[in-house]
């Protein structure tokens, strides 16, 4: 991987589940790391859902290696907003991560 192609700023963030004042449990987001990562556009695609048209966008996030993230927590880059569905390490060494997200709409 060549750093030249990590040009974004990308936040890892976790869920955290809170309560509110009243007791109610309530869905955050803390960041975990900050790190730079590369964001390319792998497909795009439109649907029609609830009599609505819905657009939906993978991506690959390339990362260097950080453990223990789950498809379970999202990247932000900038006001973007990505959940991963996938966490690659595409050769075993523990150099890089391949992120596969969708974006949040």
């Amino acid at each position: 991987m060549r750093a030249g192609e990590l040009r974004h700023r990308v936040a890892i963030l976790r869920k955290n589940i809170a309560r509110d004042m009243y007791g109610a449990a309530m869905e955050t987001w803390d960041t975990l790391a900050t790190v730079w990562g590369s964001i390319e556009a792998l497909s795009g695609k439109e649907y029609f859902n609830a009599a609505q048209v819905r657009a939906e966008a993978t991506y690959r996030i390339r990362i260097r290696y950080f453990p223990n993230i789950t498809p379970a927590m999202r990247v932000m880059a900038g006001d973007r907003i990505f959940d991963i569905q996938a966490v690659l390490d595409p050769d075993g060494r523990r150099q890089e991560l391949i992120l596969i997200a969708k974006e949040v709409v």
